[in-house]
């Protein structure tokens, strides 16, 4: 009683669907590297978020300014 349409040796490594799943498994993998160790590690911060930073930096200066006049 074996079912003779689907054999198991398409499964494998080197037969026709083993082949593509482990072809769309690299893909996907790269992919998967691409977006964890390269994509986090750019300056992507939103327009508010660098408004935010920048606000906070000019707080800084003033109260900085504030301890150590100059005068």
């Amino acid at each position: 009683m074996t079912n003779i349409s689907f054999d198991m040796n398409y499964l494998s490594p080197t037969g026709l669907i083993g082949f593509w799943v482990l072809l769309i498994g690299f893909i996907f993998t790269g992919i998967m590297f691409y977006f964890v160790f390269f994509r986090l590690n750019d300056d992507d911060a939103s327009y508010k978020d660098r408004k935010r930073k920048n606000l906070e930096k000019e707080n800084q200066k003033k109260q900085i300014a504030r301890l150590y006049p100059k005068g």
